[in-house]
């Protein structure tokens, strides 16, 4: 998704019965003028019309497909957890330490995506899931999404 007129700025997809989270493998791109606000949302619909939403930020939760960010206490201080990476040449899954990773950062060889996790309402029934683009110059896209039941 993108607000760039080559892309759809948004993409639906049903859903039906209940899970209590809902896990997802996106990649995409951002840069430093996106940075601090929302790029883009997934947004899951009950059937009761009632919403969860996990908004896209760059850097807490949404990062680039071709490099890591360089994390230091300037341009991309961040205390919260780093989102697990799988880098998409090697298969290798990577769980990030804030603080081991502080000072590195850059390119990684055939890009990396991103998983990230919505806690839902296991009591509710589902409807749809929407991922939506907000930002200019960013591109979404989801490679997978999982319902934990």
């Amino acid at each position: 998704m993108s607000q760039w007129d080559t892309y759809p700025k948004q993409a639906t997809v049903p859903l039906t019965g209940r899970a209590r989270g809902l896990v997802l493998l996106m990649a995409g791109s951002t840069n430093h003028m996106q940075s601090r606000f929302e790029n883009g949302e997934v947004v899951v619909t009950y059937a009761d019309g009632s919403l969860e939403t996990l908004q896209l930020v760059n850097p807490t939760n949404w990062w680039l497909i071709e490099q890591d960010y360089f994390i230091d206490e300037f341009q991309f201080r961040r205390p919260e957890p780093i989102p697990m990476r799988v880098d998409l040449k090697t298969g290798r899954i990577r769980v990030i330490d804030v603080t081991a990773f502080r000072g590195r950062g850059g390119t990684v060889p055939g890009g990396a995506a991103t998983v990230l996790q919505l806690p839902l309402q296991s009591g509710k029934e589902l409807k749809s899931m929407t991922v939506r683009a907000l930002a200019n110059e960013v591109v979404i896209g989801l490679m997978s999404a999982t319902l934990v039941r």
